[in-house]
């Protein structure tokens, strides 16, 4: 898929000169499926915690066009919902024998072209996705 950031360590986007931490400095607020325009997009805002730092922007959305396929694979009902806002990790969706879930990628490996894309919450939940490309855009 054609990206215009690059995830690192599963939970950092990077774009230009900004390296986003979505695990602790931002909150997710949900997401949009548009399925007649075959478009999905994520939104995030900079968390309220004291440890951001005020240089972080102010909201993050990650934008899928050409969605062929997505999923959403349902929170574990035993975590308390404050965990629904806050990803895992950013990774990939393996079908394999040798993955368990979601799997991140190493720096030095390569996704398969058939993985779908995944953010996977503390909650449990899960956002799968195939697409031929994605954006982001960060409002500072």
């Amino acid at each position: 898929m054609n990206r215009n950031y690059e995830i690192i360590d599963g939970i950092y986007l990077v774009k230009d000169h900004y390296e986003l931490d979505l695990h602790n400095n931002f909150d997710f607020m949900g997401f949009n499926y548009f399925i007649d325009e075959r478009r999905v997009i994520l939104s995030w805002s900079r968390s309220k915690g004291s440890w951001v730092i005020p240089e972080t922007p102010q909201t993050l959305s990650v934008e899928f066009i050409g969605v062929s396929e997505f999923r959403f694979l349902p929170r574990n009902s035993g975590v308390p919902f404050s965990e629904d806002n806050c990803i895992n990790s950013i990774g990939y969706l393996v079908n394999e024998d040798w993955a368990d879930g979601v799997i991140v990628v190493e720096p030095n490996q390569k996704a398969e072209p058939h993985w779908l894309t995944a953010i996977d919450f503390m909650s449990g939940a899960v956002i799968a996705i195939q697409a031929e490309s994605s954006r982001a855009e960060i409002t500072a």
